[in-house]
């Protein structure tokens, strides 16, 4: 079995990607940052520390790396291309966001497509995996709706009917596994998401009732969304909350035939269900 590093290991996707690993019992370095945090982490598995800003460290984390899997931003591409071996790296697997879709001007998005670019001229046989919003794990959007909802049951809601269409983080870290020893993974971006889309609503409510938490939606009408997008526009600091605002209103629906195709992968139906 070759060696795998894992970049970004010690972060919330990066760990679930070490229990699918170990599961598969695959021979891992794990790279992260933190000491501290690397010391957590079970016994058996190499590390080394290296912050992907640091472009000296970054080379020597990757110096004899054979398979890469990186759980970070895709803003980090770039420097990880550029700290990569000459020779030796035989499968690269990135993380990149279904965000890179969207319509609305977005740092993410243009991250995600400099991404794509670069990859293009990399020799080494890779794939980036486009994620939609990604749940479990005990955090991400899941536990962030259901925290608001505990604290103030009564959620306004825009882009309610707008359709999203959620990933649970052990499929994502499946799909990692899988870019790394699948032949046809290579290629072409692949968007992992989950089986069906539903809306918004939908899911919020969903959240609501597998915790127990009283809920009272306000649904907000889109063309009042619209009218405060364009005054929140107008003002700089709120244009960030303005773009987000934007994106509640675009449906986020994907095909996920290359996700079965290439992956072999049969994505869970959603299900936010509560923390032991």
């Amino acid at each position: 079995m070759k060696r795998v590093t894992v970049l970004a290991a010690t972060g919330r996707l990066g760990q679930a990607l070490l229990r699918q690993m170990g599961a598969e019992a695959m021979k891992v370095i794990a790279v992260g940052r933190d000491p501290a945090r690397l010391a957590a982490l079970p016994p058996g598995i190499e590390t080394r520390i290296a912050d992907l800003n640091d472009p000296a460290a970054l080379r020597a984390a990757l110096a004899d790396a054979e398979l890469v899997v990186s759980c970070a931003n895709a803003q980090f591409v770039p420097a990880i291309l550029a700290a990569l071996p000459q020779n030796g790296v035989e499968r690269l697997v990135l993380m990149g966001s279904t965000r890179r879709f969207s319509a609305v001007p977005d740092s993410t998005a243009t991250a995600v497509r400099a991404a794509e670019s670069a990859l293009h001229a990399c020799p080494i046989p890779s794939v980036l995996l486009l994620a939609t919003l990604i749940y479990g794990g005990g955090a991400g959007v899941v536990e962030i709706l259901a925290a608001q909802i505990r604290r103030f049951p009564v959620l306004p809601l825009l882009g309610g009917s707008a359709l999203v269409q959620p990933i649970h983080i052990g499929d994502v870290a499946a799909a990692l596994v899988a870019g790394l020893v699948r032949p046809n993974a290579p290629g072409a971006p692949i968007v992992i998401a989950g089986p069906r889309a539903m809306p918004y609503r939908d899911m919020v409510r969903s959240i609501a009732s597998t915790r127990r938490l009283r809920l009272v939606l306000l649904p907000v009408p889109p063309g009042v969304v619209r009218v405060i997008v364009r005054l929140a526009g107008r003002v700089g600091p709120l244009a960030p909350i303005a773009g987000s605002m934007r994106r509640l209103l675009e449906d986020r629906s994907f095909d996920i035939s290359d996700m079965r195709d290439r992956l072999g992968l049969v994505p869970r139906e959603f299900a936010p269900v509560s923390p032991a």
